[in-house]
């Protein structure tokens, strides 16, 4: 028996946190946890698995409760849904081009 290498498929994991201001008044904290792996065309891919927000009132944090709650009773729960999946896109649209864009220096930063 013997064993013959055929090739390495390196990933990695990436947690980003990003801001996004969605008015003068609601900043949505976002952290986005991405898959990156290697493509066919040997640049960086990523899959995001998950976007979790932390809500921001006049820049003091809230409760996440208090501000669906509050969000539901003025726009209805169709309106904060929409916010919600706009808030993830924009932000896994952002670790999306700073993958694309940057994802090597990020590796060398880390590793050295």
């Amino acid at each position: 028996m013997r064993a013959v290498h055929l090739h390495d498929n390196v990933s990695f994991n990436m947690n980003t946190d990003v801001a996004i201001h969605v008015d003068s008044l609601i900043t949505a904290q976002a952290t986005v946890y991405t898959y990156v792996y290697k493509n066919k065309d040997g640049g960086w891919s990523t899959d995001a698995m998950d976007c979790e927000i932390d809500w921001l009132l006049n820049g003091k944090r809230v409760k996440s409760e208090g501000f669906r709650e509050l969000y539901v009773k003025l726009y209805g729960e169709k309106l904060l849904n929409k916010l919600i999946k706009d808030v993830c896109t924009e932000a896994e649209n952002l670790v999306d081009g700073r993958v694309a864009t940057s994802f090597p220096d990020l590796l060398n930063d880390k590793i050295k």
